[in-house]
């Protein structure tokens, strides 16, 4: 016989109890609302097509050519003279450009242009007085050289700023022995030996870099003051054949090398050289021949 089970009274209340609890939850009133996604970011507007900048036409030995250092106004360095096939430097260069003639114009930052000059001539920042107007100078342009015809400006080449810091200009101890044995060479001057500048570009055209020190030697008890500066090339990467090419008139002067040219198409490029002082600065072209540099035209700004 099989006896049934009997649940007591107070549990049988109990479980209806939890099974009425077990019946269908509502939200509590205090659940808080999902976040609100964040509205998608509009798309970047495409970038503007920039066209291929046109630098074609002829180039010299073909046709006249014009070198300008920029200060405000266009500088002009060096030329050539297609007609009686002769590079010359100075003011004279500025005539061959006239009113309305497209020119090319960069800076060391990338920075490129056309532009065209316009009538008569100006002062430039430094106050030389046979510069030439353009409109994006006139309205405060800021650029650092320039060439006529625009066809030249694929053989020009700007030497990067960044050579002459202090970083930029260090020498191994080697190269510093080199430059110094050459230094003595011309100078007798007793000081620190210091470098201003090392650079490297392809001057001849053979494919090997020609490497370009600029150095001084300090006076030993006026920081500011130079017993000698000079400018030095290494022809191919040669140090044991350095050249002085140019060198300062006086004891606050560093020379440097600004940048390279081929102004008269023969496959040999002019150097841009500068010259840097306390309060002032100055530039020209220099032709190499027979490694020898002879200046095309005197310092602008009356350096």
């Amino acid at each position: 016989m099989i006896r049934s089970r009997t649940i007591p009274l107070a549990l049988s209340l109990v479980l209806a109890g939890t099974f009425a609890c077990k019946g269908e939850e509502k939200p509590a009133e205090d659940t808080k609302k999902e976040a609100a996604k964040p509205e998608p970011l509009p798309e970047p507007e495409p970038e503007p097509v920039v066209p291929e900048m046109d630098l074609s036409g002829p180039t010299p030995p073909e046709v006249n050519a014009v070198f300008f250092a920029v200060d405000g106004a266009l500088l002009p360095l060096a030329c050539y003279d297609a007609g009686k096939k002769e590079l010359r430097g100075g003011n004279e260069c500025g005539s061959m450009v006239a009113e309305g003639t497209e020119i090319y114009m960069a800076s060391s930052f990338g920075k490129k242009t056309l532009d065209k000059t316009g009538a008569g001539t100006k002062s430039s920042i430094c106050a030389d007085e046979n510069a030439l107007p353009t409109p994006q100078l006139d309205a405060g342009g800021a650029f650092d050289w320039s060439v006529w015809p625009k066809s030249l400006a694929p053989k020009t080449v700007q030497i990067d700023p960044k050579t002459w810091s202090d970083r930029g200009a260090l020498l191994s101890e080697e190269e510093q022995a080199k430059v110094e044995a050459a230094i003595a060479k011309t100078s007798k001057a007793k000081g620190e030996f210091r470098s201003r500048q090392k650079a490297s570009v392809d001057v001849d055209g053979d494919g090997k870099d020609e490497i370009f020190v600029s150095a001084v030697i300090a006076h030993p008890t006026d920081p500011d003051r130079n017993l000698f500066s000079g400018l030095y090339m290494a022809p191919g990467g040669n140090w044991d054949g350095l050249e002085l090419l140019d060198r300062g008139k006086k004891d606050i002067d560093v020379v440097r090398l600004r940048g390279v040219v081929d102004l008269d198409g023969d496959g040999k490029r002019e150097l841009w050289t500068g010259i840097i002082f306390e309060g002032g600065a100055g530039d020209r072209v220099m032709k190499l021949s027979d490694g020898k540099a002879e200046a095309l035209g005197p310092w602008t700004c009356g350096a």
